[in-house]
């Protein structure tokens, strides 16, 4: 959908310019929640040496960590502290994540050399639809039961599994591959959305007011809803952020307080996800506590 198309179907509304949601009365200090990210570290390896440091600027905030067998990473502690205070509620899922890539790095290391195959792997947004059509292919050519691709449940009818994306070929990964390489499912999705990450600087977000649409090559376009906490300063809103995730290629999104724009936002995902080649839902999703759920509003 062009942006033409989003200024039409939006524009004109003489709306208030977003506000973005307020802070609890006494959210967590930088150095308050450093020490929460370093003490889950600590927590999940209670032999590692553990180092917090505090630079300059927040950019600098990094927690050292290795362990007596020569592995040793560092994660940068200002990423997550912005995620956290766009949505405080979301404290300890921020404080899990950083102890999934803390293992995701982990696991790497273990693998050594193999686990660069793993920087191929992304996450797709498919539907229930697409999941229980790909069963009944599979079991039409003898295939059995068993899915082919690791399937999780998202939000209302849409389901994440995972690609092998590369410049030869695109795959879905097997829950037997996932398994061979010691992915669980933990340990996969931070694998992905890691790899997702590299990404973020091509994403544009177009539009004003309250009301976006966010491009990035036509393929994983829908996957960067579930990295909205990292480029959520983009697409200030008012209220929660909802979205509209109709198509691969097609990511919009508004404010759940502007009651225009989420008329015509109901509006243009069923019209995507009934006319485009790459439809995936008609229903309206809502980013809360850092997840995406249906909206019921």
């Amino acid at each position: 959908m062009s942006l033409t198309l989003l200024n039409r179907l939006f524009g004109g509304r003489g709306s208030e310019p977003a506000q973005a949601a307020p802070l609890p009365a006494d959210p967590l200090d930088l150095h308050t929640f450093a020490e929460r990210h370093a003490q889950a570290l600590r927590t999940a390896w209670p032999q590692a040496r553990v180092r917090l440091s505090f630079g300059a600027h927040l950019a600098d905030t990094r927690i050292d960590w290795s362990l007596a067998d020569g592995f040793a990473d560092a994660q940068f502690v200002g990423d997550g502290y912005r995620r956290y205070l766009a949505a405080p509620a979301a404290l300890e899922q921020v404080l899990a994540e950083q102890v999934a890539a803390a293992r995701e790095a982990r696991r790497r290391f273990d693998r050594g050399a193999e686990a660069a195959r793993d920087d191929a792997i992304l996450p797709v947004l498919k539907t229930r639809a697409w999941h229980e059509l790909a069963l009944q292919q599979a079991r039409s050519i003898g295939g059995g039961a068993r899915s082919a691709f690791v399937i999780e449940p998202l939000a209302g009818d849409l389901v994440l599994t995972y690609a092998e994306d590369r410049p030869e070929s695109m795959d879905y990964l097997s829950p037997a591959e996932a398994e061979r390489r010691g992915l669980d499912r933990e340990a996969l999705r931070a694998c992905a959305l890691r790899n997702l990450r590299r990404f973020l600087p091509e994403l544009e977000v177009q539009g004003e007011d309250g009301l976006y649409a966010a491009r990035l090559d036509r393929n994983y376009d829908a996957s960067m809803a579930l990295l909205f906490e990292h480029w959520r300063e983009r697409a200030p809103v008012r209220g929660e952020a909802v979205f509209a995730i109709a198509a691969r290629d097609e990511l919009l999104l508004c404010g759940s307080d502007d009651r225009p724009a989420l008329r015509a936002l109901r509006t243009v995902a069923q019209e995507i996800a009934r006319d485009s080649a790459y439809g995936l839902s008609a229903q309206l999703f809502v980013q809360r506590d850092g997840a995406l759920h249906a909206f019921e509003g």
